[in-house]
């Protein structure tokens, strides 16, 4: 198996999160976690609110948060357009943690103003947040 390093570009509207050569990837599909090394074949996917889990060339681990998107590869470099991502360092737990409370709070109102789906996403997005701002 061919272990040259591949490049992946992490991407917002507003930015650039990450950009650096890697070893293997591990994305949040839409139908589940997968991963890709270099020589992966190539596909597009969507993405969901998760865990984009990185390893760079010297075994060093990367996480960020995202809230769903794009990825495709050719087997040489990924391009992950995201709706949202953000690096440990960056994540606001404090926010994160008032966001938690308050899909907590409307979920557990069940009122017919609430709307449950968009409560459970934004739910989820903050416990993806506050897991990544915790290093897990």
């Amino acid at each position: 198996m061919d272990t040259q390093p591949f490049t992946l570009d992490v991407v917002t509207l507003k930015r650039v999160v990450f950009s650096e050569p890697i070893e293997s990837v591990v994305a949040p599909g839409t139908v589940g976690y997968f991963g890709i090394l270099t020589g992966h074949t190539p596909f597009v996917s969507s993405l969901k609110t998760g865990i984009i889990k990185i390893t760079k060339p010297n075994g060093e681990k990367i996480i960020l948060s995202t809230s769903g998107g794009f990825l495709m590869t050719d087997g040489k470099k990924v391009i992950l357009l995201a709706e949202a991502a953000e690096r440990p360092e960056e994540i606001n737990v404090d926010r994160a943690q008032r966001a938690k409370e308050r899909a907590e709070k409307r979920l557990a109102e069940r009122t017919p103003e609430i709307d449950i789906d968009r409560a459970r996403a934004a739910l989820l997005r903050a416990i993806i947040r506050l897991k990544v701002a915790g290093g897990q």
